[in-house]
This record gives structure tokens, sequence and C-alpha cells, in this order.
């Protein structure tokens, strides 16, 4: 942890006695006095001094400065006076007087005694004495300056045999002091009556601490000991976190970190709890030549076992991970594990939110114009209405693309192709081979319309089993093999033109696209499996295939056309709004009625961006029904600052049976989350999300935050109605403490976060205190966990 940057200090003695340890030999070979500048020569070479000797820290040798240097030949002391400033191995020791007695082997530092680490460190001291070949010593009046502007200080420091070092009433704080507002105690500070560095063991070691808040003692640590600065891992009990629920009773959890090896380390944090016993964690990492890869298990046996749910059951767990590896040059391979005992274990245990498990293993090439990838999945929704029987896996699916470049000077030629084998567990059995090639050419005219002809020539083989006929549901098709082949071929065209004549820059842009194709449409007897997640938008109205997958294709003659107009300001305000529709000579039966692509005519689409100003921003997405001019989709975000508030607001409204989920009711939902900077450091903050649809509030969450350059608070309040199962509906109080460079702890249980795993507790969030732990707004509140 950053506290143990104390060590710096302590070290910086041990640098001190490095620094001068070079001194006695080279100045006791001189016989009077020296320059007030020059380099001091190892007393092997003092005898023939080299002309131009410069000071290299293989070469041992030291640079010296100082107004005055002088050595008496009786007494055996040398003494340099005045701006003495000693350079050796990137370290610069200044002092107005040192002085070295050869007799005694006693090096002296005073006034204004500073030392600069090649790390950036600066200790400071009035007084140094050294002694036994530099490997005892005294400093008085220590005071160091680390790179992140956190301070130690001592009364004295005591150095014996070379590697323990003692700071007797030491004071460390990261915490900057204001003294325009006359303060002259920083935020929090910890004192020591002792402080122990052994560099042999690499600990460093307190004894009788205190931590001060505002300058009264807040907390008594009798005894704590962490690694050095020059250990950047070392096995030991991390710090606990605590929490309390109404489902999991009262927690405690316990990490402990194991350094395995350089390369790979452990982390076991059990969870103790007092309604479900406990829950048992733990992180392995590893990291080889080839590449790296970790997991993350968790498993319990639960007390409570709620009859007719997933949590009926007398053990419950999970197990995620992912690797990554170089295989060969240009070759890479990897995967990702996700894997869970039931439902609703991730969301009741705090672990994840997520509704939708990916396993996948993948192998990757890439060189030049050629790329490869295969892929195998299998998914997981963990959503009550979800029948798993119907949830597929794909073994594999592979992709191979080849850029062909200008064909005959004229377009770019790409082939691309597909193979692919899928089944359920319902036994549903595909095999699909495609293979395509994309011909496309842009060009501009000379009076500025922007045009693009594009071509694709695509042919299908389909080998199924079991396949649902979607006519007469409940009943299923035999073998079959299929062939199809589509070609389409398609032209756009558009005419931007620009005024320019005002402080606004305005842009008209007309855009119109034609596209013909064989309307033979889609065999029921190809299931569709990967091209059920459909929405007709915007962001797809002028793309030559709206289905996001292969076993669905768009065909038939068809047209689309819109107009973009986009207005720019020269302060950087910006504003545009699209609105387009297809056509179509006749329906096409592939998509859905609710879909808005199924008739002759299509729905409306359209966006809408304004951002007058850095601190306004509003979005507004929509689809309106072409027959009655309702909306299909409507969705609207402003994200708003205006003085000390911060505002997001959300509205999303879903007419009834899209074709994007298995929902058939429409769904309406509002959220507003709000941040009101109180002061430089107080924020309040809070976040509502509401059901329109079923006049139900989903979560609350309610909180006041501090931060400032070397501390953390946040207090808040989290309500979470969601309630199906064995997930009950909850009350939550939160508190997290950070300090700074110590780390963070903290009471409360969130509503879950989104990803599994274990986190390191003490992850600094200190920087912008506009975008950083209450700039999203309190996002550890709103979607992470304080345990992991």
């Amino acid at each position: 942890m950053g506290v143990g940057r104390r060590a710096t200090a302590l070290a910086a003695t041990a640098l001190t006695l490095v620094v001068l340890a070079s001194l006695p030999a080279r100045a006791a070979t001189q016989t009077g006095p020296v320059a007030a500048n020059s380099v001091v020569a190892p007393a092997s070479t003092a005898a023939k001094p080299r002309s131009g000797a410069k000071a290299y820290p293989e070469s041992g040798e030291v640079l010296m400065q100082a107004d005055d240097l002088v050595y008496d030949r009786d007494s055996e002391i040398v003494t340099a006076t005045g701006h003495v400033e000693i350079a050796y191995d990137g370290r610069i020791l200044m002092a107005d007087k040192v002085t070295y007695n050869q007799k005694t082997d006693v090096v002296t530092a005073d006034g204004n005694v500073s030392l600069l680490e090649t790390t950036g460190e600066v200790a400071f001291a009035d007084h140094v004495v050294l002694r036994n070949k530099m490997k005892d010593g005294v400093v008085q009046t220590l005071s160091v300056l680390m790179t992140d502007k956190s301070r130690l200080a001592g009364h004295d420091a005591v150095r014996a045999n070379g590697t323990v070092t003692t700071v007797h009433r030491g004071v460390y704080s990261p915490c900057e002091i204001c003294k325009e507002k006359g303060e002259d105690t920083p935020l929090w500070q910890i004192k020591a009556f002792r402080v122990i560095h052994n560099t042999e063991t690499k600990r460093i070691i307190y004894e009788d601490a205190f931590m001060e808040m505002f300058g009264v003692p807040v907390a008594y640590l009798p005894f704590f000991s962490h690694p050095d600065p020059t250990v950047k891992r070392q096995s030991g009990f991390l710090i606990p976190e605590i929490a309390s629920s109404t489902d999991l009773g009262q927690e405690i959890t316990i990490p402990y970190y194991w350094a395995i090896k350089p390369n790979m380390d452990a982390t076991v944090a059990p969870r103790f709890t007092t309604e479900e016993g406990i829950v048992y964690q733990g992180e392995f990492r590893h990291r080889i030549a080839e590449g790296q890869y970790q997991f993350f298990g968790t498993g319990t046996w639960p007390k409570t076992q709620t009859a007719g749910t997933p949590g009926d059951s007398d053990f419950r767990g999970s197990l995620f991970g992912n690797g990554a590896f170089v295989l060969a040059p240009k070759w890479q391979w990897g995967f990702q594990a996700q894997i869970v005992s039931d439902n609703t274990y991730l969301r009741k245990y705090g672990l994840t939110d997520a509704t939708d498990l990916t396993n996948n293993l993948y192998l990757n090439n890439i060189d030049g114009r050629d790329s490869f990838t295969a892929n195998a999945y299998y998914f997981r929704n963990l959503l009550p209405t979800t029948n798993s029987d119907d949830t597929p896996w794909v073994a594999p699916i592979v992709d191979y693309q080849h850029d062909l470049g200008d064909l005959l000077g004229d377009g770019r030629l790409t082939f691309n192709s597909n193979a692919m084998m899928l089944g359920t567990p319902a036994g549903l059995d595909s095999r699909r081979l495609s293979a395509s090639f994309d011909w496309e050419k842009p060009f501009t005219s000379k009076t500025g319309q922007v045009y693009r002809v594009f071509a694709n020539l695509r042919g299908d083989v389909y080998q199924t089993d079991k396949a649902p006929d979607p006519n007469v549901p409940g009943t299923y098709y035999g073998e079959e093999t299929i062939v199809r082949g589509l070609p389409t071929v398609g032209a756009e065209v558009s005419y931007p033109f620009v005024n320019s004549r005002t402080s606004l820059r305005q842009v008209i842009e007309p855009i119109a696209q034609i596209i013909y194709a064989p309307s033979i449409g889609n065999d029921d007897r190809i299931p569709n499996e990967d091209s059920i997640n459909f929405e007709f938008d915007d962001t797809n109205l002028f793309s030559e295939n709206r289905f996001p997958g292969l076993d669905r294709w768009e065909t038939g003659a068809r047209a689309s056309a819109g107009i973009r107009y986009s207005v720019y300001g020269n302060d950087g305000a910006q504003a545009s709004i699209l609105l387009g529709q297809s056509y179509r000579l006749k329906e096409d039966t592939s998509f859905s009625t609710a879909s808005g692509l199924r008739d002759q005519l299509s729905d409306y689409v359209g966006a809408i961006q304004i951002a007058p100003s850095n601190n306004l921003f509003i979005v507004h997405r929509f689809r309106v029904n072409q027959d009655n001019f309702k909306f299909s989709r409507n969705e609207f975000d402003v994200m708003a600052k205006t003085g000390p508030l911060s505002t997001q607001l959300g509205y999303a409204y879903f007419a009834k049976d899209q074709a994007v989920t298995t929902t058939t009711n429409a769904r309406e939902e509002v959220s507003l989350g709000s941040v009101l900077k109180l002061s430089e450091y107080w924020r309040l903050f809070g976040n509502t999300t509401r059901d329109l649809t079923n006049s139900l509030t989903i979560s609350n969450q309610i909180g006041v935050g501090y931060q400032d350059d070397c501390f953390g608070l946040a207090i808040g309040m989290y309500q979470s109605n969601i309630s199906y199962q064995d997930i009950e509906k909850s009350n939550t109080f939160l508190v997290q403490i950070t300090f700074k460079n110590l780390g963070t702890t903290g009471t409360g249980r969130s509503s879950g976060n989104t990803a599994a795993g274990i986190i390191n507790p003490g992850s600094s969030v200190f920087g912008n205190p506009e975008t950083s732990l209450f700039g999203d707004p309190a996002g550890w509140m709103y979607g992470g966990s304080l345990r992991r």
C-alpha cells in the first residue's frame, strides 16, 4: 500500500550511507587542500589523477562540489563546507557542512541536509552521523517528501547492521496542508512511537500507532506491518470487508493474498454470513510466456433452501475465467468461462447482475488481407421465462475473409465465408456453409454528389434436423438439405448542400438508396438462431441487409430515402436530425408485423441530437408507425450541467410485441440521476428508476459524499424492488471510507456488480473530483459492490 512509502525515508538514510561511503577512501589519499569543485578518485587511482575525469556510476567515482574542501593530514579529517553537493549514482546529497574522521570512521553532515532519490523522493534532516563503515548511523529531525506529495517525518532515526532502520516518533500523511486558510494539521495522519524497516525481510513494522483525524486520535493500532516499497507483491491478509443485508445477515469477508511465484498468485476470500453460512471464494492468476489466464470460483452449502426455486439445492456455486495466448506468429487463441449452478445464485449473493452467460473458445489469425476466426459457444440465460432447451450451443463457427483488392482497377472486391455447426438440448441440429463476394465502389461527382454502387452474390447450404415449424407450433421438420443463393445489386446517392455564410455552418443532405434482389424470401426449414434480435432504427436505415446474422436475409426490390440536416457553430455547438423511411415492392413476411419493415411502406425512423454546449447533450431516437403515427419506439436521453448540478434523464418506450426479445407487452421506463456539488469537496447524489408500464419503482438511491486529495467518504441508501423466485426486495445502507495510499473499507451491500471476481480493496479513487468517485454519479453505489 501507499503508506509503505514511509520506507523511502528509511531508505534515504541508507542511501546517505551509500553516497558517503565512497568519500573516506577517496579523501584520505589527498595531501592538501583540493579544489572546491573536483572529482574524487578511488584510492587505487588517486596517485595518478586523470585529467577531465567524469562521474559515471559504474566507475565508483563521486562528484563533489563545495565552497571549501580541506583535508587535515594530522587529524585525518576531511571537511567540506558551504553549499556542499555530492552526486553519486544518480543521487544528490546537499548540506551546509560534511566532515569525515578517518580515525573514528565517522561521517557527519550538518545544516539543511537533503537527499534527492533517483525515484524523486526528497529526504531532509538537520544532523546526520554515520559510523562503522557507514553501516550504523543516527539522523535527527528527519522529513521526507514523496513523489505523490505524501510526507513522513520523525524526531530521529537509527540504523544498525546496515539492514534495520528505526524511526522514533514518526508521523505520516498524504494530505496537503492548506496554509492559506491558516491550517497546520492535515485532515488525517498516522503517528507511531516506532517505525522499523528491515531491508533483509523487506518489511515495515509500526509499533504503538495512532490514526488522527483533524488532529484528534480516532484509532489505535498497537502493531501492524506491511511490505516495503521494493516489494511489488507479497503474501498476506488484505483489508477485511463487512456487510449487512436482510437475506444474508451480518457478513465479514477476510481475503488472503498468496504470491505463489513471480508470475503466479491466488486470493482466497471466504465470506462468513450469519444467515447462509460460509461462501467460499477464490481467484487464481497465472502469466506465462505465451499469455495469461485467471479463474474466479465461489461455492456455498446454504442453510436456507427455498422449495420450488433454484435456491432449493444443497450446493450453489460459480466459476468465471478467461485466458488469451499466442499460439504461433499471427495466431492467437483464448477462452472465456462463465458457469453457475443455478439461475439466481449470482444475483442473490451479490456477485453479478448479468442475465446472460457466455462460454467461448476461440482461435484467430490475421495475415495481411486474410483473416480467420474460429469460435465455439455455449450460452445460458438466467431469466425465469427462458426455456433452456431452446438455448443453442455452437461448435464451431468459422469465418474467413480475403480482401481481393481492386476489381480490374475499379471498385473493391471481398470474399467472405462462414461455416457453422449448431445444436440445442431440444434436439435441433443445424449445419451451415455460406460464401459471398462483396463489391463496392464509392465516388464523388464534379458537381458534389456522393455515390456508392455495390453488389453482393451469396450462396448458402444448410443441413438441418428437428428444426421447429413456425407455422405449426409444437411440430418439427425432419432431416433437410437446403441450398439457396441470392444476388443483390444497389446504389446509394447523397447530395450535401452547405451554407457557411453566417456564423453557423449548415448542411442539408438528401440520401436515397435503391436495392434489387430476387423476391425469394426465407425458407422456414432453416432455423433462425442468429437473427432473432432485430430492431429497425436510424442506424440500419441504409443497411444492405438489416438482419444481423446469416440465417435470415432481406430479399426483394426495395428503396430507402432520408434527409439529414446538421448545423455547426463556431463555438463548438452542433445539432443534427435524420429522418427516413424504407419502401419495397411487396411485403416481406420474413419480418414480424411489429418490426416496422414487413409492409411495403416501413415505419418512419429518426434521430435528433442537440449539443449547444459542453453542459447540455440531448439525444432522441424514435420509430413512428406509418399507419397511425404513434410511437413504436421512443428513446430520450438528456445529460445536463447547470452550475453545481449535473443531471441525467432517460426515458424509453417500446411498443407491444417487439421482435428484439420474447417480451410481448409494451415497456415504458424512466430514470433520473443527479449529482449536486455542495462545495469543493461535498457532493449530494441520487438516482431513481421507474417502470411506467406496471407503475412500479424499480430502484432508488440517495447519498452524500466527500472527496479531497487524500480522503473519501460516501454514505447512502439503496432500495431494490426486484423480487422473483428466491430473490427478495431489499433496503441497504451503504458506507464507504477511503484513505489515500491505505485503501478502502466500508459496510453495506449494493445491488450487485457487472463482473464476478475479487478486486484488491484499496484501489485509488483519487483524481479529478468531477469524474472520479462521485462523477457518474457514485458509480460504485449504482453498479458496483463493496465486495467482488
